[in-house]
C-alpha cells in the first residue's frame, strides 16, 4: 500500500483513486491517501464520519423511489420490457416488500431470473423463505460484491462485537430492542422515561430482573443521555440506523427483519420481554401537552411489539399484577389515541383476570370495571357502560364513602351515562353534586373540577338553561388556557364545547372560527381520523352550514360519515349522529330523497336502541317529520310533529328549546294542512318564548319572527307580516349577509309582502334579485331556487310580463315533475298556476313563502 501511495505521490500523469466500502469506524483512512494535486479519490462508505475527509463535497445515496426499483427489478430479473405498466405494477410490490433495498432487489431478480419462481409469486416465496432468500448471493456474472443483503450487516454487526467496549455492547443491546419497536420514530424518550419511572416507583423483582441493561444500569441515577447517544453513534455509524432532523431514530425494515431473524428463540423472548418493559415504563401518566403527544407517538411502537405475541402482553399472564398493569396502561393509550377498539379488548381480558385473582371488591378489579366502562361507551355500548358504572359506583360508596376520589370519579362518569341514556335530569342532578363536592375538597382549579364544572356546562345545555351553560364554559376554558396552554387536550374539548354554546348563543361567527382552530390544533396533533378530531370536524360542518356555505357542509359532512362508518360501525352514536346531520345537508342542497332514506334509517336504529323517547330519537322524528314535509306526505309529517310536541312537553317542558323547535315546526305543519288559526297562535306562543328567554336577535327567535309573520299573511294582517318581514330582513341583511340563505328565504318572502301591500315592482325587483343569487349559489334545481322562481313568475303576471310568466313556469313545472315527481303539492301547485296562465285568467295566483321548516339538530 505504501508504494503505490509513494507512486501516485509522484506520477506525472493524473489518476483516480477509489476507496470503495470504508466502512470501517475504527480505521483512519488519511495516512494512505498519495499527496499531490494530480489526483481525485472517490470513496464510498456507509460511515457518515467519513465526510471530514471530503473537499468538494459529499452525497449521502438515500433509498430509491418505488419507480427507481422497479426499474432494477426488471432489468435484474431479465425483463426488457421496462415501460410496461401490467408488469411494472406486478414489480411494484416486490420492491415494496424489499423496502426499496438495491441489494435487495438485485438479489430477488436473480432469484426470478434463475427460474425460481415469477414475478407475481416473489411476494409468497419470501414469505416463507425469507431468511434464506435474504442470506443467498446474488448471481454467476453480476457484480463483484461479495456480500449479501444479510451477511452485509452481519460484518457490521461482527466489528461492532469486537469492539468490546460498553458503547458497543449497549449499541447491540438497543439495536435489538428496536427491531421489536416500529422501525419509525423511535425516540431516546423510550429509554429516559423508563429509567425515570425506575428511580422514582416500586417495581417487581421480576420486573426488574427482565429490564434492559441500557435502562436498568441508569435506574438509581439520574438519566444520561450520553451513555444512549454513544450507543446510537455506533449503530449511525455502521449505517444500521438513521436519525432524522427531529431526533428520531428509524431502520431500514429489512435490517428490522434481519435483528429479529438472527435470534434464536429463547433470545427472542428476552428481547421482546425487556421491549414491552421498556415502553410501558416509559409511559408517563401525567397530563401535560408533551405526555400527550409522547403516548400518541408510542401508539404503533405498542402495535408492533404486542404483534410478536398471539396473545399480546397476555403472553406474560403468569407473571401476576405486572402484566395486568401493563395491559391497563396499553389500553389507556390506545384509548387516548382512538384506538377503542383495541382498548376495549385489553380492558375486558384484564377485567376477567382480576376478577378471578383478586375478586370483584378488589381495588385493581373496581379501577379496571371503570376504565372497562369508558371502553364500552367509548364503542358505542352505553347500556353496558350505565349498568358497569351504577355498579362500581354502588360499591365504592359502600366501601371508601361518597367524596373519596374514586368515587367522585366514577359518580362523574355515571352523570354522563345517564344524560347519554336520555335521563338528563338524573345527570344534572348527580353532575351538580360531584362538582360541588369536588370544589370543596379538590378546589376549583384542579383538573377533576373543572371536568366536573365543564359537564355541568353540558347538562345546563340540554336542560335548556344556556346561558347558564355558556358562562360556565368560558371561566372553565379560561382556566385551561392560563393552567395547561391552549393546545393541551382538556382545553381544546373545552373550546370545542365553547364554540357549541356560542352556536347556541347564536354567536355563530365566533363559534365558526373557535371550531376551525380546535379543527385544525386536532387534525396536527392527533390526526385526522382520531375520534376527537371527527367529532370537531362535525361540528365544523355545522357552522359551515350555519354561515350559509353548505357546499362545504356537505362535503366535510360526508367525509365524516365515512370515517365514522368505516372506524366505529354504522349503529355507533357518533356515526348516527353524522349520518342524521348528513340528512339535513342532503336537504339543504336539494337532495331530498337521499334526506329522506338516510332519516328514516337513523330513526329506525334510534327507536330500536335507544328506545321512542330518547332525546336522540325524538330529535331525529322531528328531522323525518320536516322531510316527509319536503317529500309532500304532509299528513305524515304533521301526525309525526305531533307526537314529538307531546313527548317534548311531556319530557323536557314547554319552554325547552327542543320543545320550541317542534312546537315551530307544528305551527307549519298546521298551516300546510290548512289549519291557520292554530299555526297561528303557535306561532305567536314560540315567538315570546324565544324573545323572552333568548332574545330578538337570536337566530332561532328572528326565524320563528320570520314564520309569524308568514301567519300573519295567511290570516290576512298582511300590515302585521310586512313590518315583521322588513325587521327580520334588516337584522339578517347585517348579521349575516346579504347572499347567506337564511337572509334570501326572508328577502323572498319581504317580496311577497311587498306584492300583497301593492307594491309591485319593489316586489319584482327583490325577487329577481333573489332568483339571480339562488342559481348563482345552488344550482337552478335546488328546492329552494325553483320556489324563488316560481315567485318570480306570478311577480311578472302581476306586472303584465305574461309570457315572460307562463316561460317561467313551464320551466319550473318541468323540473319539478322530474325531481320531485307529479304529485308532490309543490309540483300540482305550479302545475296549477300554469293552467291559470295558458287560460289568460285574470284571477288571483297563490303565492309561495319559503319557511324556516329545517332543523338546527345537526
Amino acid at each position: 500500500m505504501a508504494v503505490v501511495q509513494r507512486w501516485l505521490s509522484n506520477v506525472s500523469e493524473s489518476w483516480a483513486l477509489i476507496l470503495d466500502n470504508a466502512d470501517d469506524p475504527h480505521l483512519d483512512l488519511s495516512p494512505y491517501f498519495p499527496v499531490g494535486n494530480r489526483g481525485v479519490i472517490l470513496m464510498t462508505s456507509r460511515n457518515p464520519e467519513c465526510t471530514v475527509h471530503s473537499t468538494v463535497g459529499s452525497y449521502e445515496l438515500g433509498t430509491m423511489n418505488v419507480d427507481e426499483a422497479v426499474t432494477l427489478m426488471l432489468k435484474t430479473a431479465g425483463i426488457r420490457d421496462l415501460s410496461s405498466q401490467s408488469i411494472r405494477e406486478t414489480a411494484r410490490p416486490v420492491v415494496l416488500t424489499l423496502g426499496c433495498l438495491a441489494l435487495a432487489i438485485t438479489q430477488a431478480g436473480a432469484v426470478i431470473r434463475q427460474g425460481r419462481c415469477r414475478m407475481g409469486e416473489y411476494c409468497t416465496l419470501y414469505a416463507q423463505r425469507r431468511k434464506e432468500l435474504l442470506s443467498q448471493k446474488a448471481i454467476q456474472g453480476g457484480d463483484d460484491y461479495r456480500y449479501t443483503v444479510y451477511t452485509t450487516w452481519e460484518v457490521s454487526r461482527q466489528m461492532i462485537e469486537e469492539r468490546s467496549s460498553e458503547a458497543g455492547q449497549d449499541a447491540l443491546e438497543l439495536l435489538q430492542i428496536f427491531s421489536f419497536l416500529h422501525y419509525e420514530g423511535i425516540s431516546e424518550e423510550i429509554f429516559s422515561q423508563a429509567c425515570h419511572t425506575l428511580r422514582n416507583t416500586r417495581q417487581s423483582d421480576w420486573m426488574l430482573s427482565h429490564l434492559p441493561k441500557i435502562v436498568l444500569r441508569r435506574s438509581h441515577q439520574e438519566w444520561d443521555a450520553d451513555t444512549l447517544r454513544m450507543a446510537v453513534s455506533v449503530l449511525l455509524s455502521f449505517s444500521l440506523i438513521y436519525r432524522d432532523k427531529e431526533n428520531l431514530i428509524s431502520m431500514h425494515p429489512l435490517v428490522h427483519i434481519w435483528v429479529r431473524d438472527r435470534l434464536g428463540p429463547s433470545d427472542e423472548e428476552t428481547v421482546w420481554t425487556q421491549t414491552t418493559l421498556a415502553i410501558a415504563l416509559s409511559i408517563p401518566l401525567t397530563f401535560r401537552t408533551a405526555d400527550y403527544r409522547f403516548r400518541q407517538a408510542l401508539v404503533p411502537h405498542i402495535d408492533i411489539c404486542l404483534s410478536f405475541r398471539k396473545e399480546g402482553i397476555f403472553y406474560l399472564e403468569d407473571i401476576g399484577d405486572d402484566c395486568q398493569r401493563m395491559a391497563s396502561i396499553f389500553a389507556y393509550v390506545y384509548s387516548e389515541a382512538g384506538e377503542r377498539q383495541k382498548a376495549l379488548q385489553l380492558t375486558e381480558r384484564v377485567v376477567k383476570v382480576y376478577k378471578r385473582t383478586l375478586g370483584e371488591e378488589h381495588p385493581e378489579t373496581l379501577r379496571s370495571i371503570h376504565s372497562l366502562a369508558i371502553s364500552y361507551s367509548e364503542a358505542g355500548k352505553r347500556q353496558k357502560a350505565l349498568q358497569l358504572t351504577e355498579r362500581v359506583v354502588e360499591i365504592y360508596k359502600r366501601t371508601l364513602g361518597e367524596e373519596h376520589p374514586d368515587t367522585l370519579g366514577s359518580m362523574h362518569n355515571l352523570a354522563n351515562w345517564y344524560s347519554e341514556a336520555g335521563k338528563r335530569q338524573k345527570g344534572l342532578q348527580l353532575t351538580e353534586r360531584v362538582m360541588e363536592a369536588r370544589k370543596r375538597t379538590l378546589g376549583e382549579e384542579h383538573p377533576d373540577t373543572l371536568g366536573s364544572i365543564l359537564n355541568l356546562a353540558i347538562s345546563y345545555s340540554e336542560a335548556g338553561e344556556r346561558q347558564k351553560a355558556l358562562q360556565l364554559t368560558e371561566r372553565v376554558v379560561e382556566i385551561y388556557k392560563r393552567t395547561l396552554g391552549e393546545e393541551h387536550p382538556d382545553t381544546l374539548y373545552s373550546i370545542h364545547n365553547l364554540a357549541i354554546r356560542y352556536s347556541e348563543a347564536g354567536k355563530r361567527q365566533k363559534a365558526l372560527q373557535l371550531t376551525e382552530r380546535v379543527v385544525e390544533a386536532r387534525k396536527r396533533t392527533l390526526g385526522e381520523e382520531h375520534p376527537e378530531t371527527l367529532g370537531s370536524m362535525h361540528s365544523l360542518a355545522i357552522e359551515y352550514s350555519e354561515a350559509g356555505e353548505r357546499q362545504k357542509a356537505l362535503q366535510l359532512t360526508e367525509r365524516v360519515v365515512e370515517a365514522r362508518k368505516r372506524t366505529l360501525g354504522e349503529e355507533h352514536p357518533d356515526t348516527l349522529h353524522s349520518i342524521h346531520s348528513l340528512a339535513i345537508r342532503y336537504s339543504e342542497a336539494g337532495e331530498r330523497q337521499k334526506a329522506l332514506q338516510l332519516t328514516e334509517r337513523v330513526v329506525e336504529i334510534y327507536k330500536r336502541t335507544l328506545g321512542e323517547e330518547h332525546p336522540d330519537t325524538l330529535g331525529s322524528m322531528h328531522n323525518l317529520a320536516i322531510r316527509y314535509s319536503e317529500a309532500g306526505e304532509r299528513q305524515k309529517a304533521l301526525q309525526l310533529t305531533e307526537r314529538v310536541v307531546e313527548a317534548r312537553k311531556r319530557t323536557l317542558g314547554e319552554e325547552h328549546p327542543d320543545t320550541l323547535h317542534s312546537i315551530h315546526s307544528l305551527a307549519i305543519r298546521y298551516s300546510e294542512a290548512g289549519e291557520r288559526q292554530k299555526a297561528l297562535q303557535l306561532a305567536e306562543r314560540v315567538v315570546e318564548a324565544r324573545k323572552r328567554t333568548l332574545g330578538e336577535e337570536h337566530p332561532d327567535t328572528l326565524h320563528s319572527i320570520h314564520s309569524l309573520a308568514i301567519r300573519y299573511s295567511e290570516a290576512g294582517e298582511r300590515q302585521k307580516a310586512l313590518q315583521l318581514t322588513e325587521r327580520v330582513v334588516e337584522i339578517y341583511k347585517r348579521t349575516l349577509g346579504e347572499e347567506h340563505p337564511d337572509t334570501l328565504c326572508s328577502i323572498h318572502n319581504l317580496a311577497i309582502s311587498y306584492s300583497e301591500a301593492g307594491e309591485r315592482q319593489k316586489a319584482l325587483q327583490l325577487t329577481e334579485r333573489v332568483v339571480e343569487i339562488y342559481k348563482r349559489t345552488l344550482g337552478e334545481e335546488h328546492p329552494d331556487t325553483l320556489g324563488s322562481m316560481y315567485s318570480l313568475a306570478i311577480r311578472y303576471s302581476e306586472a303584465g310580463e305574461r309570457q315572460k310568466a307562463l316561460q317561467l313556469t313551464e320551466r319550473v313545472v318541468e323540473i319539478r315533475k322530474r325531481t320531485l315527481g307529479e304529485e308532490h303539492p309543490d309540483t300540482l301547485r305550479s302545475m296549477h298556476t300554469l293552467g291559470y296562465f295558458k287560460q289568460s285568467s285574470k284571477r288571483r295566483l297563490t303565492n309561495f313563502s319559503l319557511d324556516f321548516g329545517t332543523s338546527s339538530y345537526s
